[in-house]
């Protein structure tokens, strides 16, 4: 006996099915998110700890450079603001 795998009835199955079928996978997914087991943490390791890592390479071998930058954009930031400048416009 052959299965059929086409026609009306096969279609209307499988669209009902759907939403079951995500929910649990959703469901499934957020589970092991959560507990750290399976092969979620597995691949969000994968994808992450090089980018984390390229990150703090980064972070390390240019810190000087970012403290300088964040150091003067700080302190300027106070000087170039006029405080009511804004609102002069509107008085005129």
């Amino acid at each position: 006996m052959v299965e059929q795998t086409s026609g009306f009835w096969a279609d209307a199955i499988a669209v009902a099915a759907s939403p079951v079928a995500i929910t649990a996978g959703v469901v499934r997914g957020s589970y092991e998110a959560a507990s750290g087991a399976g092969p979620f943490t597995e691949g969000f390791h994968a994808a992450a700890d090089p980018v984390i890592a390229s990150a703090r390479k980064f972070g390390t071998e240019h810190q000087d450079t970012i403290t300088t930058g964040s150091g003067a954009s700080a302190a300027a930031a106070p000087s170039a603001r006029r405080p009511g400048a804004g609102l002069r416009c509107l008085s005129r």
